[in-house]
């Protein structure tokens, strides 16, 4: 299965959580690697690199390495064109989703993505099924 990883996954997989939550996290993205074709795009990295400094104070450094180490190899990251701008405006239309969020669900569509893993219930309204822990 094409499975998207959201920002809040690769979050919580660089930040102190405990213990069982982050066993659980890394089970998860284990399973993954292992079984599924995994994709992301780079207004997630844009996000997970800035909200580990600005809300975590994870150094630009340690993010980048972490991203470069543990998902750029497992992961595709896809475009972000004018394709996708033009299908997340009828997103933020037809699911009231925010600007980036459109933006991720025009990624997963135009690349016939059947599941995103993320911990944002938004896109639990959305042709797209949603996966958590």
């Amino acid at each position: 299965m094409k499975v998207f990883l959201d920002a809040s996954f690769i979050i919580y997989l660089n930040v102190d959580l405990p213990e069982e939550d982050a066993e659980k996290i890394d089970a998860l993205y284990k399973r993954l690697v292992e079984n599924e074709e995994l994709y992301t795009d780079p207004l997630v990295l844009d996000e997970v690199i800035y909200v580990l400094w600005k809300k975590y104070r994870i150094p630009y450094e340690e993010t980048i390495d972490m991203l470069d180490d543990i998902i750029i190899p497992y992961v595709s990251v896809l475009p972000v064109g004018l394709m996708e701008y033009l299908k997340a405006r009828q997103n933020i239309l037809k699911y009231g989703l925010r600007p980036s969020d459109a933006l991720h669900l025009a990624v997963i569509e135009n690349s016939g993505i059947q599941a995103i893993v993320t911990e944002d219930c938004d896109f639990d309204d959305v042709p797209v099924k949603r996966i958590w822990i």
